[in-house]
């Protein structure tokens, strides 16, 4: 049996700080952020509302089950929610009062394995509604859904149309691809609900007269006060896409069309499904006939997930879980036109990059594990990149451009002083050498571009154990110089490049580094340094995993063993700081930490850290990754993709 999640069972208190609703790719997004569904609105991941109404009508009165303002619905006649449970691919909720009990199952079918089915931007609530009382009489369940998630802002105008399989809306001005950003949501595109007898209305004035509409023979009137092929302003009309049944159980589908979603070096791209489908109206039916099937795939999946996780325990089960579908739907995945994988990470609440490779590089634990294809389709862009012509350095790009646009990177201008260097150009060769040993000694994407890798290669050997002054990838902490961490990635990525090329000789450079290393980085206190001259210093040596997960053994046990005996010192309630310099951490390092020795108290002690940050803190927001482990206080970074690292465990 699938070892669910369940708020009022588990040993803990089980609180998500965010919980997924829809979760497809950067754009299509809905999370609860309430401890009860009907607390609040739902929102997209940006924090902006994106409200979904779900109520039954009832002896003459509606009673509300999920989330519009309290302005609007008398609260009074909520049905309580009385459990949540949360699968990797599922969210359930249950309500329930002296009348009724329902459920609500929100499933994203994010199979890793079967990407024909993971590509569809659809997702689906399945409902339930159980009689408790034999006086209700007819019972009518209602499914609203703000047309907000189609426009950027609220000034914008918006137009519904019907389909014959859906009622759409979408911005009135459809400029595809037209904008680029970081906190920003598609204004191209039209959502669907996927109800052929599903009406437009307004949540506000719905809901006064409702009553009466409501005992009408034809639910397909009930508060249609809007026409379709007419402008409505979202914020002042606050339009609504409804349908209304009359069946005891039923699925609600929900879809976005982007129409294009990537633009890859100048190539507007197709979304992946188009692979099977003539059209998108051809996907959506497809996914509504196949909800059954898909469902049991997702069920199995949720399965044989749990099964492994949880043999680590009830806390890493949980947090894992949570993050299953935030790493995933970070992404988008598409071909370029050879037909060849690209999965693109947007770089949340950072920057908005595209295809960041320091983002790439945390994430792919889940990758690996489940289809280390994906870690190619992560990697392709930024070779492509970075054997251009416009690529100017000897070094690996940060990036190909900012969510949707690919055709470049953009990170900082391009200022030589902003880059990367030592960061990326280690991170692309053990990301390599990761999937080299996840994938059966795949070395295909290394082998057709040696020669680049050769040149990134260099720039370690020349450059990469003792750092000059730059950025890595914890640039939000500041700039080093000496940067003992970023050594060990360059040492690590020279040991990664033998690995794939077959040199020996690199490995042998790499020995002869980490010999070096473990002298020079060793402090005055157990363990080592931030920076090699600054002796009382520390920090979390997160790269070195890799010593132990490719098998390099580059760095001593007793190394490895004492940087755990400082960590464990300098644990606060809500994790081990990120280094000397602040009280901040950082999710995905510190569940990395823990696969440095074999140390399961440690291990359980960090779980118990991220479960209470999960639970306990204040901020209402998907997942983050940048925390203060004083207070569980997000600093910032949520809904990012990194926390696929947190999967690092099961490899």
């Amino acid at each position: 049996m699938c070892q669910y999640i369940l708020m009022e069972e588990l040993s803990m208190k089980k609180r998500p700080a965010a919980v997924p609703l829809v979760t497809v790719d950067p754009y299509f997004s809905i999370w609860a952020c309430n401890d009860k569904l009907y607390d609040g609105y739902t929102k997209h991941w940006t924090e902006n509302p994106w409200p979904i109404y779900i109520g039954l009508q009832m002896k003459g009165e509606t009673y509300t089950i999920a989330g519009v303002d309290r302005n609007y619905v008398n609260l009074r006649n909520k049905i309580h929610q009385t459990d949540l449970r949360v699968t990797p691919l599922s969210t359930i909720y249950t309500f329930e009062n002296h009348l009724v009990k329902v459920t609500l199952t929100f499933t994203t079918p994010l199979l890793l394995d079967r990407l024909d089915i993971l590509t569809r931007p659809v997702s689906y609530m399945a409902y339930e509604v159980e009689r408790k009382a034999d006086d209700i009489g007819d019972i009518k369940f209602i499914f609203g859904i703000s047309a907000q998630g189609c426009v950027n802002n609220h000034r914008q105008n918006v137009m519904f149309e019907r389909t014959g399989y859906s009622l759409r809306c979408g911005n009135v001005v459809q400029n595809l691809l037209s904008d680029t950003g970081d906190r920003v949501r598609i204004d191209w595109g039209y959502l669907h609900l996927c109800d052929k007898d599903a009406y437009v209305s307004e949540a506000p004035t719905l809901w006064e007269g409702i009553k009466e509409q409501l005992r009408s023979a034809d639910s397909r009137r009930i508060g249609r006060r809007f026409s379709l092929n007419e402008v409505y302003n979202v914020n002042e009309d606050m339009p609504y896409l409804y349908t209304v049944r009359e069946d005891m159980s039923g699925l609600i589908t929900l879809a976005y069309d982007e129409v294009k979603p990537i633009e890859y070096f100048y190539d507007q791209l197709d979304e992946y499904y188009t692979k099977y489908f003539d059209s998108f109206g051809d996907m959506v039916k497809a996914a509504i006939k196949e909800y059954p099937e898909i469902k049991k795939l997702c069920d199995e999946f949720d399965e044989r997930l749990t099964s492994q996780t949880s043999k680590l325990g009830e806390e890493y089960e949980y947090i894992t879980t949570l993050a299953y579908r935030q790493a995933i739907a970070a992404h988008k995945l598409v071909e370029d036109t050879d037909g060849n994988l690209l999965f693109l990470s947007k770089e949340c609440d950072s920057n908005g990059c595209i295809g960041t490779l320091d983002v790439t590089y945390p994430s792919i634990p889940l990758f690996l594990k489940f289809n280390p294809e994906l870690v190619k389709g992560m990697l392709r862009p930024i070779i492509k990149y970075g054997n251009s012509e416009e690529w100017p350095y000897d070094f690996t790009p940060h990036d190909v451009g900012r969510y949707p646009i690919a055709n470049g990177q953009v990170y900082k201008g391009n200022k030589r002083e902003f880059q990367m260097p030592v960061e990326e150009a280690g991170n692309m060769l053990l990301c390599l050498a990761a999937v080299k040993k996840y994938k059966d000694g795949d070395t295909q994407l290394f082998d057709d571009n040696k020669e680049v890798m050769k040149t990134w290669v260099e720039y370690l050997v020349k450059f990469g154990y003792d750092p000059a002054d730059q950025l890595c990838t914890d640039d939000f902490a500041g700039r080093l110089a000496r940067n003992c961490n970023l050594s060990l990635k360059a040492i690590l990525g020279i040991a990664a490049y033998a690995d794939l090329s077959g040199d020996a000789s690199y490995m042998e450079i790499a020995k002869n580094m980490a010999k070096n290393w473990e002298k020079d980085a060793k402090a005055d206190h157990v363990g080592t340094r931030l920076t090699f001259d600054k002796s009382e210093s520390w920090s979390m040596k997160y790269n070195m995993v890799w010593d132990n997960l490719l098998g390099y053994k580059l760095f001593s046990d007793t190394v490895k063993e004492n940087e755990i005996k400082v960590y464990t010192e300098k644990m606060n309630k809500y994790g081990v700081p990120l280094d000397s310099r602040a009280l901040f951490t950082k999710i995905d390092w510190l569940m990395w930490s823990t696969c440095m020795s074999d140390n399961k108290e440690y291990f359980d002690k960090v779980c118990k850290c991220i479960v209470d940050t999960i639970n306990e803190t204040t901020d209402r927001v998907p997942m983050s990754d940048w925390y203060f482990t004083t207070n569980a206080e997000h600093r910032y970074f949520i809904n990012r993709s990194v926390v696929g690292g947190l999967f690092i465990n099961i490899l």
